[in-house]
């Protein structure tokens, strides 16, 4: 299903990218990232199961708000979660020929939001099925 570009979905999608890329900005005063990007990491595996709960949920309610995949999906999932500070991250690890992190941080990155991606699934799947 397409989505339609109108005033309502534009707003929505701003206020949850405003809500999402404060809680971001908001966990990364908390997590102060010294030798590791934790709070990075820590979102980007919130967001990648929030994002998985919200399409389990989506798909198994035949009249969701009409609000909630864009404004929390790619609104507050969208502005929450960043792939570009993971890009730069290793970007500093490769020009400071910190191999050992960049490969941790990548298979931590890569694999560990797709693990947290299939639990959620396999955790939710059938939670909202109705018998």
């Amino acid at each position: 299903m397409a989505a339609t570009i109108n005033t309502k979905n534009i707003f929505v999608v701003s206020l949850g990218g405003i809500a999402g890329s404060l809680t971001r900005w908001v966990i990364s005063l908390v997590i102060v990232e010294h030798t590791f990007p934790w709070a990075t990491l820590l979102v980007n595996y919130v967001g990648s199961a929030l994002l998985m709960a919200l399409l389990l949920y989506v798909r198994h309610h035949k009249e969701p708000r009409w609000w909630w995949r864009p404004a929390l999906g790619a609104g507050f999932c969208g502005g929450f979660t960043t792939y570009s500070a993971f890009a730069l991250k290793m970007d500093q690890y490769f020009k400071a020929h910190n191999y050992g992190s960049a490969i941790t941080y990548s298979l931590a990155s890569l694999l560990g939001t797709y693990l947290v991606v299939l639990v959620t699934h396999e955790s939710l799947k059938n939670h909202w099925v109705k018998p």
